[in-house]
């Protein structure tokens, strides 16, 4: 939908200016002569190629998939789908030893799909027990092999936890290609404007939380006999069952670390991010005409020593953190709000908590309770002994 003189986009809606969609056509252009000209990082490695599929018309991200897996006659046996606001901010060292790892025939019942970790699935298992009352422990899958993969006969040096994800989230990760082409873009209608998380992320959890959810007897009375009446056995057979339909697991790497270093489904072991997800509420292009100075000040904020990772309180519903990256060509926009946000102290925080325009419905990452976002949280507020959260910054530049 194209508007005149209209500042309010909403581009994953389909709402754009005419200048803006101007501007996006001009960026394809740029984008396809960078890739015909193999300007870095645009020139294939090994026998691989690049090639830029244009659409005719506003898709979204579903359809845009299923259509790139309906034209392109995509013959590997896996494939990356990685989304356009997700940064890899570490190296994957683990890349090739996933790939012969999913080789395997004993790893193709169960592992569908591997994302790499995020601030959404860091801390993962104490994350979902603590919102959702599921204890995920006994289902991760560590992994340690040296030398040659068991059926695969390739290079399989993989050291590291696979943690079931109960959430179909659509981050950037790797994933078989039989997974997309014969389930997840073939399950649903696909509607202009569908996004693959909308439509499975909802419908994983629900049926996960069903294995130990209280059901209904004939009668009306509610009766938890999916575990009171079963053996635990049962349970985690039948978690696995649906599990093992979705297929979708972190993976965390523990070959670089510490040879002390305990599970990834340790509560006190130090997960990083692989990728980042920029926020574009967040973030927009840095304006040319812009000093140096005004780009980096929001950044220079956050360069103090006192910038610590976010240690939730004992009671805090959730394990996240919040970070902030530090992007080439990017910058904050100069907002009343984003200011406040980038500005908190200690001293006199509830002041500057911005307040929110509208009533937030769902549930507070922080406290777990309703009716206020994150950065509204009563409780986050640094009293006494308690941690204050702060934000960290990735410098990717």
């Amino acid at each position: 939908t194209l508007k005149k003189n209209d500042n309010k986009h909403n581009y994953k809606h389909g709402i754009v200016s005419s200048e803006a969609a101007c501007n996006y056509r001009l960026y394809l252009n740029h984008l396809q002569e960078k890739i015909y000209e193999k300007v870095p990082p645009f020139n294939p490695s090994a026998k691989g190629s690049i090639r830029l599929l244009r659409l005719p018309h506003r898709h979204g991200s579903a359809k845009a998939i299923a259509t790139a897996f309906d034209q392109l006659n995509i013959s590997t046996p896996y494939v990356m789908i990685a989304q356009h606001d997700n940064f890899f901010i570490r190296d994957v060292q683990y890349l090739q030893q996933i790939l012969n790892f999913m080789d395997d025939d004993d790893s193709k019942s169960w592992l569908q799909c591997v994302h790499f970790p995020s601030t959404a699935t860091l801390k993962y298992v104490p994350k979902i027990k603590r919102r959702y009352g599921l204890d995920l422990e006994n289902f991760c899958r560590p992994h340690k092999s040296r030398g040659l993969s068991q059926t695969a006969e390739k290079l399989c040096d993989l050291d590291g936890t696979f943690v079931p994800l109960i959430f179909w989230y659509g981050r950037t990760h790797i994933a078989r290609t039989t997974y997309y082409t014969d389930m997840i873009l073939r399950h649903f209608p696909l509607n202009v404007g569908d996004h693959l998380e909308e439509l499975w992320g909802t419908r994983q959890l629900r049926e996960i939380l069903q294995c130990s959810a209280k059901t209904k007897s004939k009668n009306g009375h509610e009766s938890e006999d999916n575990t009171a009446q079963t053996s635990p056995d049962d349970v985690e057979s039948r978690f696995r069952k649906v599990h093992d339909k979705y297929g979708n697991y972190v993976f965390f790497d523990n070959s670089h670390s510490s040879k002390c270093t305990p599970p990834a489904k340790d509560v006190n072991f130090e997960q990083h991010e692989v990728i980042y997800h920029l926020s574009g509420r967040k973030a927009r292009a840095a304006t040319n005409n812009a000093s140096e100075a005004e780009i980096n000040y929001s950044f220079q904020i956050h360069q103090s020593p006192s910038v610590q990772r976010y240690a939730p309180q004992g009671t805090s519903f959730t394990t996240a953190r919040r970070a902030l990256a530090l992007v080439p060509g990017l910058e904050f926009p100069h907002t009343k709000e984003c200011q406040q946000e980038l500005c908190q102290s200690e001293s006199d925080v509830s002041q500057l908590r911005p307040i929110p325009k509208r009533i937030f419905k769902q549930r507070c990452f922080h406290c777990g309770e309703k009716g206020h976002s994150f950065k509204n949280c009563p409780a986050s507020v640094s009293r006494d002994d308690e941690v204050q959260s702060k934000t960290e910054v990735l410098d990717l530049s």
